[in-house]
């Protein structure tokens, strides 16, 4: 016997933790809210590939978590270096962390810089250890990746307040 589809609608609906939402939403809008994530979804992705830092950066898991501790070290004045990702990403072994970091210097999406004036960090003195960075294309457009989603999803908000 299959379940009919207002039977499965009311089913998720269940499971759905709308009341997170900033808006209210009625039942029979649910599909019309789907649609519009996965558009915005879509559109994100094709949106990275516009930059092929940024594709490159975000192309797999590894390469994403590589760059999340890149990006939050830089923004935060942090030192980053492939020992210290490779101790904060333990499911990866530091010689595929050192591969992706060479790999993303060789392209210039990431580069090797001192660490930026902060005074509760302690200078590295180790001249062979080397801080990295992301390029500034890269700063850029993973910036304006995510002020486009959020103007998007603020769209999608204004839809259904």
């Amino acid at each position: 016997m299959t379940k009919r589809a207002n039977d499965r609608i009311e089913e998720i609906a269940k499971e759905l933790n709308t009341e997170k939402l900033p808006f209210k939403i009625e039942m029979r809008q649910l599909n019309d809210l789907g649609v519009d994530i996965a558009d915005d979804l879509q559109r994100n992705f094709k949106a990275i590939s516009v930059c092929p830092a940024l594709k490159w950066c975000l192309s797999t898991v590894k390469k994403a978590k590589v760059f999340i501790l890149v990006y939050q070290a830089n923004e935060r004045g942090l030192a980053i270096y492939k020992e210290e990702i490779a101790k904060k990403l333990t499911e990866y072994s530091y010689k595929t962390i050192a591969s992706i970091i060479d790999e993303g210097i060789q392209k210039k999406y990431y580069v090797t810089l001192e660490p930026y004036e902060n005074p509760q960090i302690k200078k590295n003195v180790d001249k062979k250890v080397k801080n990295i960075r992301p390029s500034t294309e890269l700063m850029t457009s993973f910036i304006n990746w995510n002020i486009d989603r959020i103007a998007a999803v603020n769209d999608i908000i204004k839809k259904y307040k």
